[in-house]
């Protein structure tokens, strides 16, 4: 997620009305409308993934090439954004309209397939400007600051590693993606030495995903997560068809693209020629012509951004909730700590809860659990009411380690989509009928575990929320859901997009749901069980080596 978000931050058609979305005036809600959700036949529960969200896109473009567009979604962390921008390439109105008239079924799907597998071309082409050139050096700045000799300055002079260090993070090229209470900290600080060998220890660490110490809720993080947010908006802007975006162009790609590029992976689709140019040459073109736009012609728009979670598709997304006593205890330990003193941040697991944010209808439906699922991490939902995307990914994807825990208001503190990475049960509840989870072989993510313990899980809760062996929510997960699509991301690099892309578009599925193996169109690589840990119910570990 860390590189995604670092190049996500270069970026500088009619929503589909439903209760709860921004269109709806506060009347609609009077009556027993808004407790019926839509028709969701087709949901995606996706795992987040952290830098390798690009699976995430392989995996869905495969699904919808054979099933049609995905009706609901939930998840929180990397699988927000992912969501995020799901809904925005489905609210495209080239996904619909094919010239004058409706595309049918199969183009539809096609079309939105399209989109989501063009998502790595996206990325690839911010590597070809200016910007890129320039922002990225925001990956190695670890070694900016080793090559400052910024530690052992620190050793010998205080004010000339404070010096040095503030002239890293206020780089020009830097500064906007840094988080702004960092250059706070190392201005009002009466311990400025120390706090400045927990930024470095912070930057040293960034994007490991270690749940080593409490420090990780307590001190803040490097990135400047409402900013990210807001470049990420813009991703979401070109997707759907907001602003200085040419439909012409987006037709002539769907027209030449869509259909010809069925079971191929983008860098198959890519080559595919039409006319005298490629489906990879007409969409760089596309994306360079809407930036360039962006900067040249500064017209204002409503961003993507701004609108509600679920204005185009139902979606769930969800972050961890510090509440009670722990969120006293997390804002008494925020000011000792920012005072320079020894800080005592105590957690009780029972002022833990999950929360979600989406439709009014939606949350209704997830709240009041009509299939009576006894688990654990269902009991621990929490209603977090309707918001925007903004809100929601500058909350969600920033989990401890890139961000301490932040403030929500009414007491409450957001610490980390990590709280519900197989959110299966939420979307059967909300109304899904169909549900498949994207995920990866193997256990629980042993950072949203030790995210937990650190919050105060005991062994008896782990168990019944994590343990595969035992009637937990991880679990149940993989017994209620219809389809599993069982990736093997962990073993690919976060920089190797080809292999990303390829493992998540040819992943196996299991099902022995008649809406998945029964289709017109069923996906090719589908068996009943693919005996996997992490996938199949009940699988058995691997052996160790």
């Amino acid at each position: 997620m860390l590189r995604f978000l670092l190049i996500s931050s270069l970026l500088g058609s009619t929503a589909l009305a439903a209760c709860g979305s921004p269109s709806d005036s506060d009347d609609d809600c009077s009556d027993d409308r808004c407790d019926e959700t839509a028709e969701l036949k087709l949901c995606a529960a996706v795992r987040g993934n952290g830098e390798l969200i690009s699976s995430h896109f392989a995996s869905l473009a495969r699904i919808v090439e054979h099933y049609g567009p995905i009706d609901g979604a939930a998840g929180g962390s990397s699988a927000s954004i992912s969501i995020f921008m799901t809904e925005s390439m489905q609210m495209n109105p080239a996904t619909t309209r094919c010239g004058e008239s409706a595309c049918d079924d199969a183009e539809v799907a096609a079309r939105t397939a399209l989109l989501l597998k063009s998502f790595p071309a996206y990325l690839q082409h911010l590597t070809t400007t200016k910007e890129a050139a320039a922002v990225g050096q925001l990956l190695p700045i670890v070694q900016k600051i080793q090559e400052a000799g910024i530690e052992n300055l620190l050793d010998e002079d205080v004010e000339a590693g404070l010096e040095a260090l503030d002239n890293v993070l206020k780089h020009d090229d830097l500064r906007e993606l840094i988080n702004p209470e960092i250059f706070e900290l190392l201005q009002t600080s009466p311990t400025p030495e120390k706090h400045a060998r927990d930024i470095l220890a912070g930057v040293q660490s960034l994007g490991a995903f270690s749940a080593d110490s409490d420090k990780i809720l307590i001190h803040p993080g490097l990135l400047n997560f409402a900013g990210l947010a807001d470049k990420l908006g813009r991703v979401g802007d070109f997707y759907a068809g907001y602003g200085p975006s040419d439909g012409a162009a987006m037709q002539d790609f769907m027209a030449g693209c869509a259909t010809p590029s069925l079971g191929k992976s983008w860098f198959e689709a890519a080559a595919i020629p039409v006319g005298e140019s490629t489906c990879g040459a007409l969409f760089d073109v596309m994306v360079g012509n809407y930036r360039n736009n962006l900067s040249t012609n500064p017209i204002p728009f409503e961003s993507r951004i701004d609108d509600n979670v679920g204005a185009g598709m139902n979606a769930l997304v969800s972050t961890s909730i510090l509440s009670g006593d722990t969120a006293e205890s997390f804002s008494k330990a925020r000011v000792d700590y920012n005072a320079g003193r020894d800080y005592d941040f105590r957690s009780k697991f029972s002022d833990v809860s999950f929360g979600y944010w989406g439709q009014e209808a939606d949350l209704r439906a997830a709240g009041r659990n009509d299939n009576d699922f006894q688990d654990r991490k269902t009991a621990m939902f929490a209603d977090l009411g309707s918001t925007t995307w903004r809100t929601a990914l500058s909350y969600s994807p920033a989990e401890p380690g890139l961000a301490r825990g932040l403030e929500l208001g009414n007491g409450l503190v957001s610490a980390g989509g990590w709280s519900d990475l197989h959110p299966v049960q939420a979307l059967r509840n909300m109304g899904c009928e169909n549900i498949v989870y994207v995920t990866r072989t193997g256990e629980e993510s042993g950072f949203a575990q030790g995210v937990a313990n650190l919050l105060g899980m005991d062994a008896e809760t782990q168990e019944s929320l994590y343990d595969l062996d035992a009637s937990s929510s991880y679990a149940l997960s993989l017994t209620e859901a219809d389809a599993t699509w069982c990736t093997d991301w962990n073993a690919q690099s976060g920089t190797d997009l080809l292999g990303i892309t390829l493992d998540g578009y040819n992943a196996p599925m299991e099902s022995h749901n008649a809406f998945f193996t029964e289709a017109k169109t069923a996906y090719g690589n589908l068996s009943e069980a693919t005996d996997l840990r992490g996938c199949t119910p009940g699988a058995a570990p691997a052996p160790s080596n």
